[in-house]
């Protein structure tokens, strides 16, 4: 992942390599709403003299010039005196403290800046000794605000930390160890020397070993370098990286973490393009950078602009939630001359972990993907349902959060199937197997749930059904297959329907399941228009249906019917015991016995003639 990262080096126009580099590990990111509190000091003979303070917008571009904030990691500190401040942290049992957490490390990043400037120690010993009047400066921004976070920083005789004079040889200092972890071991050098590099392949006088990009590679932990021996200073046999293009990784970095990183779903992924064949490598990885370079202004649903190739969409095509910028429906148009990788991962402070990697998935891979989102969609089953109360009727379209309802991720009711959801969602980009008996035990599982609990579960057995059918289109499932049976014909509203899906409705047996969850549920009708209630409901045994069970509800629907001198149906009936004297039903598994019953019994409408009596189960 980090030689694809490293590849993309020269294909990053020069102007956002500068816009994000500075020498100093600042940060580049905006902060939303953020205030900056700047202190202001005059220095004197005997030291310093805090004067005034200040209240502005936080600003990237002036952080990069004069605020010199940086990024850090729990409990660190930075060379530089700017800082994330808060009210409850200033604070200690109430009071405003010396030894309150904020104010500590204020403390802390003095003492370290009179290290390297003594001409600093008068402004450490006024932060020292005349902490109550800091206190009451910054009270006037801080009171009541308790956990706001406010960005703290200085001046001195009107010059920025990025300006003055006294911060000059930190400032260098700060940019000698900008790489320094690359190359130290607890506080040691640790260099190679005549290897060749891994990233260049190029021979090297000098090698470091702790490239660490992002923190899945832990090469200062004592489990990491395999090669080295299990030794730590050794490193560098493992993964060496020459200071030049240690330094392309680190300037490549925040680029990839602006412009090549996605949301999926709840899941932060990163999407690297690898040039894989052709004579056109410049001018196919320029289109591509940007591409996604241009995706990053734009909202999510609009049109980019047409510079960025002949191809032209209409519209953006999304497939993975409603709201997530998306570049697919754009790569899928490129040529098969470049791969991608995409790289799942959680980031929580010091720890980078991954979580799946898909590699070489190809343009052509996303436009099958595209190709077979538009014909399950096509169908009339997906069409024209009806909205919310107030709400317009819409078409169901398929979607990854689709298929993360019936694969949540860190749900606590449902449990949490992030591998699993993971694992689907990789298969589906490299049009792999996906096991059909796994989704229908856990589509089954979450419609009995919603059964149990009154909730929609027809909705939820329709969106399942626009899953399969896309997954089979897409030739990563294989709906279980069984022995041919007599040929029986039944209505042609039902015969039409089972042409149209015989990829799934290809037995008699699954037929008659079918048809006997839409008897089903024109029984339910007919219960809650004459009783506002559907009693039959009880004994659908909560959708954990076998074949026994499935003849049973046949008989006793019929004789409800029956009983109600309301069997509109005998024409359904008759034509589910001829399918059913053909046998079969044994053969199906008893997830696929529910899961076709009640997909009947959500779809029964299109099948049903009304009386001028009846009215709709609204359940």
């Amino acid at each position: 992942m980090i030689n694809k990262m490293y590849a993309l080096h020269p294909h990053i126009p020069p102007e956002i390599i500068s816009k994000f580099e500075n020498a100093y590990g600042l940060r580049i990111e905006p902060i939303p709403d953020g205030k900056v509190i700047t202190l202001c000091f005059e220095s004197q003979d005997d030291g310093f003299k805090l004067t005034n303070s200040g209240l502005s917008d936080y600003d990237s571009e002036r952080n990069l010039t004069d605020i010199f904030f940086c990024n850090v990691k729990g409990n660190a500190v930075s060379l530089f005196p700017s800082l994330y401040i808060s009210e409850n942290d200033m604070k200690k049992e109430g009071d405003y403290s010396t030894e309150s957490k904020s104010y500590d490390k204020i403390l802390r990043i003095l003492r370290n800046n009179v290290k390297v400037n003594p001409d600093l120690q008068g402004l450490l010993d006024l932060f020292t000794s005349e902490a109550d009047t800091v206190f009451a400066e910054m009270d006037q921004y801080l009171n009541n605000q308790k956990k706001e976070l406010f960005v703290l920083t200085l001046e001195i005789d009107g010059l920025s930390i990025g300006r003055s004079p006294l911060y000059e040889s930190i400032r260098d200092k700060a940019a000698e160890e900008y790489y320094k972890d690359y190359y130290t071991l607890s506080n040691k050098t640790v260099e190679g020397s005549d290897l060749a590099c891994s990233m260049c392949f190029e021979p090297k006088e000098k090698l470091w070993g702790y490239v660490s990009v992002y923190n899945f590679y832990t090469s200062k932990t004592d489990l990491a370098p395999i090669a080295g021996g299990l030794r730590k200073e050794l490193a560098h046999n493992n993964f060496p990286v020459c200071p030049g293009c240690a330094k392309k990784l680190k300037q490549l970095k925040p680029v990839v973490d602006q412009y090549f990183a996605f949301r999926f779903c709840g899941f932060d992924y990163l999407l690297i393009p690898e040039y894989i064949a052709g004579s056109s490598e410049e001018e196919t990885m320029d289109l591509i950078v940007d591409i996604m370079v241009s995706q990053f202004a734009a909202e999510p649903g609009e049109l980019l602009d047409t510079r960025l190739g002949s191809f032209t969409l209409g519209k953006r095509k999304k497939i993975v939630d409603s709201n997530s910028k998306e570049v697919f429906d754009y790569l899928a148009e490129t040529k098969n001359t470049a791969a991608y990788t995409m790289l799942f991962y959680a980031e929580n402070k010091n720890e980078f972990k991954l979580l799946s990697t898909v590699e070489n998935v190809f343009p052509s891979q996303f436009k099958d993907i595209f190709a077979a989102k538009e014909r399950a969609e096509s169908h009339a089953v997906f069409k024209d349902l009806p909205g919310k109360k107030g709400e317009a009727n819409y078409d169901l379209s398929f979607r990854f959060d689709l298929l993360r309802e019936f694969l949540p991720v860190a749900s606590k009711i449902e449990g949490d199937f992030s591998k699993s959801f993971l694992e689907t969602t990789r298969s589906i980009f490299k049009q792999e197997q996906i096991s059909y008996s796994f989704l229908l035990q856990i589509i089954v599982d979450v419609i009995r749930r919603r059964f149990t609990n009154e909730d929609n579960y027809g909705l939820s057995a329709r969106k399942a059904f626009l899953i399969l059918k896309f997954l089979n289109y897409l030739g990563c499932i294989k709906p279980n297959k069984h022995k041919v049976q007599k040929e029986v014909n039944v209505n042609a509203i039902y015969e039409e329907f089972f042409a149209e899906h015989q990829d799934f409705f290809d037995t008699n047996a699954k037929k008659s399941v079918f048809m006997t969850g839409v008897l089903t549920q024109h029984l339910l009708d007919i219960q809650f228009t004459d009783r506002g209630a559907a009693p039959f409901r009880n004994r659908l045994n909560g959708m954990k249906l076998n074949p026994a069970l499935v003849n049973r509800i046949f008989t006793e629907a019929i004789e409800k019917l029956e009983q109600y001198d309301k069997n509109f149906y005998r024409e359904l009936q008759s034509d589910i015991a001829k399918l059913m004297i053909t046998g079969g039903l044994e053969d199906l598994s008893n997830d696929e016995i529910s899961y076709f019953f009640t997909l009947g019994m959500t779809l029964n409408k299109q099948f049903k003639t009304k009386k001028p009596e009846e009215t709709e189960n609204k359940e």
